[in-house]
C-alpha cells in the first residue's frame, strides 16, 4: 500500500524544517522568505504560507538590504537577540 500525504501534513513538516532551520542557525535568527526557501528547499509560495499563518513566527520591523521583509521565530529570537534588542522590543512594544 502506498501512503499518501496530505497536503496540511506536508505544511506541518515544513513548518517543523523551518523552525529547525532557525533553531539550528548560528550568526543570523532574522531571515527572509527567499533566504528560508533556499536554505529548506522549500518553494517560496509554501514559505510564505506556513510564515503567514502561524503565531510561531514573527516579523521584523526593519526590512533587509534589498527592501524584503524579515522574519524569525519567538524561540530564535528569546534565545539569540541581544539584552539591547529584546529591551529597545519592549520599549517600542514590538519584538525589534
Amino acid at each position: 500500500m502506498i501512503a499518501t500525504i496530505t497536503q496540511t501534513e506536508l505544511m506541518a513538516d515544513e513548518k517543523n524544517i523551518i523552525i529547525k532551520a532557525f533553531d539550528d542557525a548560528t550568526d543570523n535568527y532574522w531571515k527572509t522568505i527567499t533566504e528560508i526557501a533556499e536554505e529548506t528547499s522549500i518553494s517560496l509560495e509554501h514559505v510564505f504560507k506556513i510564515i503567514y499563518s502561524s503565531d510561531e513566527f514573527i516579523e521584523s520591523s526593519y526590512c533587509a538590504p534589498d527592501g524584503q521583509h524579515r522574519f524569525s521565530t519567538l524561540t530564535a529570537f528569546r534565545k539569540k537577540a541581544s539584552f539591547f534588542e529584546k529591551l529597545r522590543g519592549a520599549i517600542n512594544n514590538r519584538i525589534d
